[in-house]
């Protein structure tokens, strides 16, 4: 681990780079099909969820700023109200763990978690959840080491894709 890393929460001083690691972070993963469905105006919704994600009191974003201003890395944290037949009620969701890759190896990324770690305790929060890509073992790998066990898997199919004219996959006898 690299001993002189800051991690700090963002500012809307930081959505302009915070917005610019977020492209990066797509060009990254291009090849995920997620984010080959991202709108024309997503980089704009993006940058909005982003403000409301630093200036709400249940959610937090943070960052590892470089000293030239941009940001080696990001991680988004935010308490998500659970289905109400499920404990815990709430918990909370960390989501777009993301270390450039030419800083990666420095332990980065477990620091990012350390201090959402901290953040969720501070929430009164008894679970966390780390929200990965399937399409991505390294980080999954990775997310296993530090005591994240996979329990969801969410699988999606658009409504237009093709089968046999007249026959989707769901009418009966067909498999």
């Amino acid at each position: 681990m690299t001993p002189d890393v800051r991690v700090r929460k963002a500012t809307r001083d930081d959505l302009d780079e915070l917005v610019a690691l977020w492209v990066h972070y797509m060009r990254v993963h291009r090849a995920n099909p997620a984010y080959q469905l991202c709108r024309s105006d997503g980089l704009e919704n993006r940058r909005d969820l982003f403000a409301r994600h630093v200036e709400d009191r249940d959610a937090c974003v943070f960052i590892i700023p470089r000293p030239d201003g941009g940001l080696d890395g990001m991680l988004t944290c935010f308490v998500e109200e659970n289905t109400g037949y499920f404990d815990p009620p709430r918990y909370g969701r960390l989501q777009t763990p993301f270390v450039r890759p030419e800083v990666r190896g420095r332990g980065y990324v477990r620091r990012l978690l350390a201090a959402a770690y901290q953040w969720a305790r501070e929430h009164g929060l008894t679970e966390i959840r780390l929200y990965t890509s399937a399409y991505q073992p390294a980080p999954n790998q990775r997310a296993e080491e530090m005591g994240f066990e996979a329990f969801e898997i969410v699988r999606r199919r658009p409504m237009e894709r093709s089968y046999p004219p007249g026959r989707t996959p769901f009418d009966e006898g067909h498999s």
